[in-house]
Formats: structure tokens, sequence, C-alpha cells
């Protein structure tokens, strides 16, 4: 079963994603740093920190942002997977970092095409809910 939807935490809580997309603007370490661009997200008023989720094959996908859906939407819609060391490359990580990539720890079972496709249509609907 596939499906998406949006949790509310009370403290921010990184993704997978967070590291790549957001690159720390203060310090040269993402776990020191208290700027970011883009900027990590607020907490919405009353309900607190948004984690996007999608479920597919029986797999959780968690996100922190929209602009990691995004980044998410644009490499896995890709017809030949990127390489995380491509990857990571062209990330403010730079070269020797794809170990730190969050497409390294993306199931196997979810790196097919036909998989992928599943996946994007999910984070376009939970992309466009959102908006």
């Amino acid at each position: 079963m596939s499906k998406y939807w949006v949790e509310y935490v009370k403290e921010y809580r990184p993704s997978p994603a967070s590291l790549v997309v957001h690159r720390p603007l203060d310090c040269e370490h993402w776990s020191g740093a208290t700027k970011f661009d883009p900027p990590l997200p607020q907490p919405e008023v009353g309900k607190g920190y948004p984690v996007s989720k999608v479920e597919a094959k029986g797999y959780e996908l968690s996100f922190s942002s929209m602009e990691e859906v995004e980044h998410c939407i644009d490499v896995l819609s890709q017809k030949n997977l990127p390489t995380t060391r491509s990857l990571a490359e062209e990330s403010w990580l730079g070269q020797g970092y794809q170990h730190l990539h969050w497409l390294t720890k993306l199931p196997s079972a979810l790196k097919s095409y036909k998989e992928r496709q599943k996946i994007v249509r999910l984070l376009g609907h939970l992309k466009s809910h959102n908006q």
C-alpha cells in the first residue's frame, strides 16, 4: 500500500535528506550550524514542526521540508539513478562524502525506475497538498 501524510512533532528532527538540502552557513559542520540555505522549516503555531511522509512497499520515507521533497523528486524522477558520488559532489558536501547522501539509505526495493515513479507521484501529491 502507498500513501502520504503530514505529522507534527514538538522539536525539529532532520530527515536523511536534510544534510544535503540545507547547507550550513555559519559552521563547517551541519550539526553545529544555526543558519542554513535554504532555512530550516519553522514550527506551525499550535501544531509543531511538520514532517512529511510517504509509504511505499512497506517503507516509510520522511522529509523535514518541502525543499527536501523537491530535491527527492528531482533525483528519483531521473530514468537512470545518479550515483551518490556525483550527487555529493554537486551538493555542498563535496567530493568524498557520498556515504552521507540520503540515497545510500534508500532501500534497494525502492530503487527500480518503476518503484521510484510511484514514490515521485506520492511526493508530487504531498507537495501540492502543502502549497
